[in-house]
């Protein structure tokens, strides 16, 4: 069977939309005005390099699904922000959950395979600017470890 095929259009659109979400709570979680824009770009640039270099098929079929509709999808996630700034993260924590139940339909190498993924476009995003003169802060951390513990995955760092 296809990969996409074991999930329905909900769980494919959050597949789709996550590697935003995180990038943008990680991007909350220290705001840094200077850096935004290091941030945004490693947001854009970072999902298909590190999805070609994952050679996961699901990872690859995300990805590509995502690119042409990339303005889209960030545009989705930052009004979602605008909308509830002080529950974004739960929300964002909340569909990586979600994302990681229906993982478990997907042979276990896949599932892996995205939720690592996910995390490293997450700390790409995060080294992508420094925030009190770290380019890993604190807060950027505590965001990942979450968000790592809600994919069921150890946090790297």
């Amino acid at each position: 069977m296809p990969i996409k095929e074991y999930f329905g259009d909900d769980d494919w659109k959050t597949l789709e939309s996550l590697p935003y979400a995180v990038s943008i709570t990680v991007m909350a979680a220290a705001p840094s005005l200077l850096g935004a824009w290091g941030e945004t770009r490693a947001m854009l640039e970072e999902p298909p390099r590190l999805a070609a270099a994952s050679g996961s098929e699901l990872v690859g079929l995300v990805s590509a699904g995502m690119q042409p509709r990339a303005r889209e999808l960030i545009k989705e996630q930052q009004n979602l922000m605008k909308q509830d700034q002080m529950g974004y993260r739960s929300r964002t924590i909340a569909a990586c959950r979600s994302a990681a139940t229906a993982l478990a339909t997907v042979p276990p190498a896949e599932a892996e395979s995205y939720k690592r993924w996910l995390l490293q476009i997450g700390e790409k995003v995060a080294l992508a600017a420094k925030e009190h003169g770290v380019a890993f802060s604190d807060p950027e951390k505590a965001a990942l470890s979450e968000i790592a513990v809600a994919l069921g995955l150890q946090a790297e760092r």
